[in-house]
């Protein structure tokens, strides 16, 4: 997005933030078309730790999300309260997180969507050598993006991601990964406009794709209440019961267990947590 137009969203976004209701925690990341998951679990977290530190929840509200770099600004000044994003050395470095990735690592499952006339050819792939005679496309602004360069495979990238699906469409490149919440639902609903995209069926792509609650540091009561909720939810199973009912459907479509799975090298910063996958990644 341009300057010009930041300096006019900019404003009415902080307008939204600004006239919060009270009781109502302000998250930057409240589309919940995208961002479901995440507000409801944000909600159940609050409403575990409501009788100790008061009511609070997320009211999702359906408009147009900053980008991540806009969102730690805004998280720095104080003007949002929490944001859910990958963590990086900058961010671990200037904010306050949860070294809990609250996707227990779904996020690095990927699933590619490839033109119908490519599939004879994505049939033979067994390894990441394999993978790098194909071009993948990608979104060029986003955080994985470079996953490209540390695997040594060939992109291209896209800084409209709106476009990728057409232009996978008319082969432009070979391949687009993506996650197995996005995967299945862009190609059914796309079917009518791009007809000659499928999932891949034998293939799936892994890497370190964490994304924790992040939060101001000076907010520390506020990161202590989501630690202290957090920690609930885990004991008593209604984090997993969830993570289930919102993915367990979606990972059983996905057959990770009979797929071929390619695993890259990321950018996650070093010594971070393993993910809680086990429970939904055994077949």
């Amino acid at each position: 997005m341009s300057f010009k137009w930041w300096s006019v969203l900019l404003p009415l976004y902080l307008c939204s933030q600004a006239f919060a209701s009270a009781g109502e925690l302000r998250v930057c990341q409240q589309d919940p078309s995208k961002y479901a998951y995440r507000i409801e679990l944000a909600n159940l977290i609050l409403a575990r730790t409501a009788e100790r530190y008061g009511e609070l929840r997320i009211v999702a509200r359906d408009h147009a999300d900053p980008s991540q770099d806009r969102c730690m600004a805004l998280l720095a000044d104080g003007l949002v309260d929490l944001a859910y994003v990958p963590p990086s050395d900058a961010r671990l470095r200037d904010f306050a997180v949860i070294p809990f990735d609250i996707h227990s690592g779904m996020l690095g499952y990927r699933l590619l969507l490839i033109n119908r006339a490519d599939a004879q050819r994505f049939a033979a792939v067994n390894s990441l050598d394999d993978l790098r005679r194909f071009t993948g496309g990608f979104g060029s602004q986003w955080s994985d993006f470079p996953l490209f360069a540390n695997n040594s495979l060939p992109v291209v990238g896209v800084a409209q991601a709106d476009n990728l699906l057409a232009m996978l469409n008319s082969r432009r490149f070979d391949y687009y990964h993506r996650g197995l919440h996005e995967a299945w639902q862009e190609v059914a609903a796309h079917r009518d406009i791009y007809p000659l995209l499928m999932v891949e069926p034998h293939l799936a792509l892994a890497y370190s794709q964490p994304v924790y609650f992040t939060f101001n540091r000076t907010n520390t009561q506020l990161k202590q209440r989501f630690e202290e909720g957090l920690a609930q939810i885990r004991s008593d199973g209604s984090y997993r019961q969830l993570f289930l009912r919102h993915f367990g459907e979606l990972v059983r479509q996905s057959r990770l267990s009979e797929r071929r799975v390619i695993r890259l090298q990321s950018e996650t910063p070093a010594g971070l947590p393993g993910a809680d996958s086990d429970f939904w990644l055994q077949p």
